[in-house]
């Protein structure tokens, strides 16, 4: 668990969190299937890191190391959102 914290960088702990609300606003919805869920996680992970990014891209050497930067964070970020939620599914269960 340390390993993969320490992958996603400290400007996006936030993201990590925006993407598990929205992951439990999207298992609310009628109209979004399961399955989509971790899909569209990262399609707004990716999204929502590009974002950030485009904010501070002075710090980054061309658009090839930010948008990889996106993609990756983004990523990381929509699986911890996932991982996070099933944490809380299994305490949940085992109470």
């Amino acid at each position: 668990m340390d390993d993969l914290l320490s992958l996603v960088k400290p400007e996006f702990a936030a993201l990590v969190a925006a993407l598990y609300c929205l992951g439990v606003a999207f298992k609310h919805s009628e109209s979004i299937p399961d399955h989509w869920i971790p899909l569209l996680l990262t399609a707004c992970g990716i999204g929502l890191a590009a974002l950030s990014i485009a904010g501070r891209f002075w710090s980054y050497a061309n658009f090839a190391a930010a948008a990889f930067d996106a993609v990756v964070q983004g990523s990381l970020c929509a699986g911890m959102s996932v991982y996070v939620n099933q944490l809380v599914k299994q305490y949940r269960a085992n109470k």
